[in-house]
């Protein structure tokens, strides 16, 4: 057996330990995110679907999967914000957090067909998770303003 073949093996086993463990967080994902359309402002569940997307960007990252890699961290950056208090998660946010939960399985179904995650196209989502991003940084911002202008005047 040459170092090649031993490299291939080996890479199967970590991208099967990989899948296994992906399907799963995501499974979690969907009930966290189904939950979390009950109360969006549960900073425990929200605690939970970060820990849950950032171990899946790292796992994603560790095996240069980069579209998986890059969707994960916007999914992060929006949920980051939320268990911050600069974002309330609204309906129509769940829904975008949904889509990227069904664009995430078609990903790893890709990378479990095909050991990579190319042909899933997640700009659209992409933008939306940044559209979120960018109204929490504005109102994040005016919040901010408002706190200073009481503490200052009270």
């Amino acid at each position: 057996m040459d170092d090649t073949s031993i490299i291939d093996d080996t890479f199967q086993e970590i991208l099967q330990d990989f899948l296994i463990e992906s399907f799963t967080l995501v499974e979690k994902l969907d009930e966290k995110i189904a939950a979390l359309e009950k109360t969006p402002e549960d900073l425990e569940l929200l605690n939970e679907i970060f820990h849950v997307i950032r171990t899946l960007k790292g796992a994603s990252s560790f095996l240069n999967f980069d579209g998986l890699t890059h969707l994960a961290q916007h999914i992060e950056d929006v949920i980051h914000q939320a268990k911050d208090g600069d974002l309330i998660i609204a309906q129509d946010n769940i829904h975008t957090l949904l889509e990227s939960i069904k664009l995430i399985k078609a990903l790893l179904n890709t990378i479990r067909d095909t050991s990579n995650n190319a042909g899933i196209d997640t700009s659209t989502c992409v933008a939306r998770l940044n559209k979120i991003s960018a109204k929490s940084g504005i109102w994040s911002r005016i919040l901010k303003r408002i706190k200073q202008i009481i503490k200052r005047d009270f």
